[in-house]
């Protein structure tokens, strides 16, 4: 039998480009997981700190428990207002009882002028609800901006009041990059009116940018550099 060089050089090739297009539908795999995970791990952590203001709301008295509602309410408000340059959007805790325990839930709206109908020259003004998802129509941004002003409310409206640094990873990594500015003077805002420091990790420049001290982790094979940021 007389070997065909040149058709087992073909039949080596189209092998060698099946693998190849295994082996990156692999890695699309793994990363798609990874960030799966990533959303798992993010949404737990939103779920948690519900929890967290459900057992602040909880456990105060119904004149604190409404002082309280408004006090976060107002913050969170705030939050969306500087952030998304949109003083229409607010923040609403809806108070109910379930099992003869008081519960809350939250919903962002937002309130638009439109004409009543086409050619009508009256205006009215309706109110939408913006539901908070990571499909949002600003990229998930709504989401990262409650979780963010959230945790920063019941950080001061905690008795006793929690005394420290705040720490973050990765803030705002669903908010669109033309917020992020407004994301980083924000932060700024709150550190100078509490007198807390903040300490982040962040791949955004943004709000690197602002920080009155940076290092910058840069990895060379498998070696970690800090060096300070000037």
């Amino acid at each position: 039998m007389t070997l065909n060089l040149q058709s087992l050089e073909s039949e080596l090739a189209a092998l060698k480009n099946r693998y190849q297009q295994a082996q990156g539908q692999r890695d699309l795999l793994i990363n798609q997981r990874r960030e799966k995970e990533n959303e798992l791990s993010a949404a737990r952590q939103d779920i948690e700190l519900w929890r967290d203001v459900q057992v602040l709301l909880s456990k105060a008295s119904e004149f604190a428990r409404q002082q309280l509602k408004t006090r976060i309410e107002q913050t969170v408000t705030a939050a969306l207002a500087a952030i998304f340059n949109d003083s229409t959007m607010k923040f609403e805790i809806e108070m109910s009882t379930i099992g003869g325990k008081p519960a809350a839930d939250w919903r962002v709206v937002s309130c638009y002028k439109i004409p009543a109908k086409a050619g009508d020259e009256d205006v009215k003004l309706s109110a939408y609800t913006v539901v908070a998802s990571p499909e949002d129509a600003k990229g998930g941004g709504v989401t990262d901006v409650v979780s963010l002003a959230l945790r920063l409310a019941l950080l001061e409206l905690s008795r006793p009041r929690p005394e420290g640094p705040v720490l973050f990873d990765e803030p705002g990594k669903m908010i669109s990059k033309e917020y992020l500015p407004n994301v980083a003077e924000f932060l700024k805002q709150y550190a100078a009116k509490t007198g807390r420091q903040i300490i982040l990790v962040t791949h955004h420049e943004a709000l690197a940018d602002v920080a009155d001290v940076g290092y910058v982790v840069k990895q060379e094979n498998g070696v970690s550099e800090v060096s300070r940021n000037v």
